[in-house]
């Protein structure tokens, strides 16, 4: 039973692959497994409580992933303490943000193999309890197929039938074992059909996702964390889906925006906020960042109808000013005014938004020169192994610049330039999808690729220039149709889904460009009249950082200041695709190198309870005698079965004494009779579950681990005790 569990959690697990990298990870939560279920199984021959072999099994699965993620604050490496805890939480946090950052597949980083690991040790720990602690066999197929959703719950398309049937297999092999055979022939015809069933009725049945045209609804998608993640898998779907509905006082139709990604200091752009402000209620949000009294606006009243965006970020114009008629509890941070709850989404929504469109003028854009205001210093932050071409490329394109505006429109017609084109397809066929610091190399080298790497490009740019810069996501203004009351109704599709800059100006505040060629619009500035004195407050005396330029390649510590050769907790630059330590494979090979021989017979003993159930005495006394042979009792082929029953009484309590009785009984009339004796194999385990509480921890050990029945042949007999 337990190496069926075993291997059921196997292939459930092998079915992530869609979604994480590489296989090394998955030899290391085998190996949590593995521990996990022999501790409970080996404590399970000791005892007859049902809930300790459980406990073991969780105890040990807790001391294998001390050994593998805190030997250096736990005691002896494997006995966990406060320190652990602090430990595990570091890593549970790191796993936590690299999935929300990561594309798909993600490498399993030290995060996110942690969080496997506890997974399938609670998986595990789970169906051994419901096996045996609950005697409920059937009901391990729960813990099985929520670790089977994962792929699809992260994308629809990432579900694997192979491995659910390879996995449902293994279940249902769990569910044989401890049929009946009289049943078995059902069981399996109803197993096949729902296997089938499972496989082909997806196929045959119309998809429920409809297309925009039809005004349906739609499976819906979803942003997650970080909406730049899979916002080009979104693009690149066959059927765009409706995502909203909109109408406005704006005649030109809006950008909506989800959120800006403003923190580039790691692999790859994401929101410093994602956390909902209590107290920030949206009927009366704060005043746009940087927004100076000249600039001139215009407040824009836009009504938005939501269908399918599965967010938590709510779509609205920059800057929002109050929303209306939402359900649920929203809130607004201060930085990008992004809109997000935690226990609502977006789906379904119908709300008002009162806006300012902000429109500055050439002038005053000018007028702001190169300054960099306190407190947005942070908007420059570069990651050290940003590629060196970015820099030289953003000062070669803005030679001759003297000023932030002046720079930033230089970049925006590079991009929109004939250099370049707009392609979904090719960064994930020449592989540098993804808006990480990795991928902008080969895109600008590429000159192909589509809302993501053009605006990550621009925003990173412009920070080696010393242009404050992040990345808004959101959607494009998308298609508008009038109205018989004379408003112009807007229709917004995956098809619209974009991401774009946003530099920040001095006495300004953020700004939208447009670098993606071919999609969305690029934003008009109008100048100001000569005699207008009309001016930002824009003060000169602070200085603007000089552009920084990247380093080609992240600099390398001498060895005495590398932290990764003298502290062994330290992750090391390779640490998200290394495989497993050595000693875990070669442990792992050890342990199901001494499991095979406890493996094979407990496939014997499985065998031949199946032919006691079917009327053989002879099968259930060749078991009684392999069982006293592996404890070390005489089984001396020679001596008769009441001889042999002598020699066994007196390991046998009173119910195990009259079972054997019965047994040989049964085994007697067979030979005269065939299929007569009828034996019960229930008596077979009553037998053997006496002579095992009969012996001693040593011979218990030696029958689980390395049962001598199986090499009886070629040994001596066991002489009487």
């Amino acid at each position: 039973m337990s190496a069926l569990m075993l291997l059921a959690i196997g292939m459930a697990a092998a079915g992530l692959n869609s979604v994480i990298a590489d296989v090394a990870w998955w030899f290391t939560i085998m190996t949590v497994a593995l521990f996990a279920l022999v501790a409970a199984a080996t404590v399970r021959s000791f005892t007859r409580r049902r809930v300790w072999p459980t406990v073991a099994g969780a105890a040990t699965a807790l001391a294998t992933i001390t050994v593998l993620f805190a030997p250096g604050q736990s005691i002896l490496g494997a006995f966990p303490t406060f320190d652990t805890v602090e430990r595990f939480q570091e890593l549970s946090a790191a796993g936590s943000n690299s999935i929300s950052i990561q594309s798909i597949p993600a490498n399993a980083d030290e995060g996110i193999l942690y969080l496997l690991c506890v997974g399938v040790a609670v998986i595990a720990v789970v169906m051994d309890g419901l096996a045996f602690a609950l005697r409920a066999p059937a009901a391990t197929g729960v813990p099985l197929l929520v670790l089977l959703l994962v792929p699809g719950l992260v994308r629809s398309d990432l579900d694997n039938g192979f491995f659910f049937v390879l996995t449902a297999s293994a279940w249902i092999a769990i569910l044989l074992l401890r049929s009946p055979p009289s049943g078995r022939r059902i069981a399996i015809g109803i197993a096949a059909v729902a296997i089938i069933a499972g496989l082909i009725v997806p196929v045959v049945l119309p998809p429920l996702e409809s297309t925009a045209e039809t005004g349906g609804t739609a499976a819906g998608f979803s942003t997650g964390i970080n909406p730049i993640i899979t916002l080009g898998d979104d693009l690149r779907r066959g059927d765009p889906s409706l995502a909203l509905r909109y109408t406005s006082t704006d005649p030109d139709g809006l950008y909506l925006r989800l959120t800006a990604l403003d923190d580039f200091s790691g692999r790859s752009w994401v929101s410093s906020n994602t956390d909902t402000i209590v107290g920030n209620e949206v009927s009366a949000i704060g005043a746009a960042p940087g927004l100076g009294q000249n600039v001139p606006v215009t407040t824009v009243t836009t009504d938005i109808k939501v269908a399918n965006i599965l967010s938590r970020w709510l779509p609205a114009p920059y800057a929002p000013v109050s929303v209306t008629g939402l359900v649920g509890a929203w809130s607004w941070e201060p930085d990008a005014l992004a809109i997000r709850t935690d226990r609502s989404s977006a789906r379904g929504q119908a709300y008002s938004v009162e806006s300012l469109r902000i429109a500055p003028s050439i002038d005053q854009l000018i007028a702001a020169g190169t300054t960099v205001e306190p407190g947005f210093e942070r908007y420059l932050a570069l990651p050290e192994d940003l590629p060196g071409v970015v820099a030289s490329t953003a000062i070669e394109v803005t030679a001759g610049a003297t000023t932030n505006y002046d720079r930033a429109l230089a970049l925006q017609s590079y991009f929109r330039g004939s250099e370049f084109e707009y392609s979904e397809q090719a960064p994930v066929k020449d592989g540098y999808d993804g808006s990480g610091a990795s991928v902008l190399a080969a895109f600008l080298e590429a000159k192909s690729g589509y809302c993501v790497h053009f605006s990550s490009a621009m925003a990173s740019m412009a920070r080696t220039l010393g242009i404050p810069a992040r990345v808004a996501v959101g959607f494009t203004p998308g298609q508008g149709e009038e109205q018989d009351d004379g408003t112009t109704q807007y229709t917004v599709t995956t098809i619209n889904l974009h991401a774009w800059p946003e530099l920040y100006f001095a006495g300004i505040g953020w700004v939208r460009f447009e670098p993606t060629p071919g999609r969305g619009f690029v934003p008009e500035f109008a100048p100001l009249a000569v005699d207008d004195p009309a001016t930002p407050g824009v003060d000169e005396s602070v200085p603007a950082p000089p552009p920084t330029t990247a380093p080609t390649s992240t600099p390398s510590l001498p060895p005495e200041e590398d932290p990764t050769a003298t502290d062994p907790q330290s992750v090391g630059p390779d640490a998200a695709t290394a495989g497993p330590p050595w000693w875990i494979l070669i442990a792992a090979a050890v342990a199901a190198l001494l499991l095979t021989p406890g493996v094979v017979r407990a496939v014997r003993r499985a065998r031949r309870l199946g032919q006691v159930s079917s009327g053989s005495a002879a099968a259930a006394w060749d078991e009684l005698r392999d069982t006293a042979d592996d404890l070390g009792l005489r089984t001396d082929s020679g001596r008769t079965p009441r001889q042999l029953s002598d020699d066994l009484a007196p390991h046998l309590s009173p119910q195990g004494i009259d079972a054997l009785a019965r047994l040989r009984g049964a085994l007697e009339v067979e030979a005269f009779a065939e299929h007569d004796g009828a034996p019960d194999p229930d008596d077979v385990r009553v037998v053997i579950g006496s002579l095992r509480r009969a012996a001693g921890v040593r011979s218990r050990v030696l029958a689980v681990f390395a049962p001598r029945s199986l090499v009886a042949r070629w040994l001596p007999e066991v002489a009487q005790p």
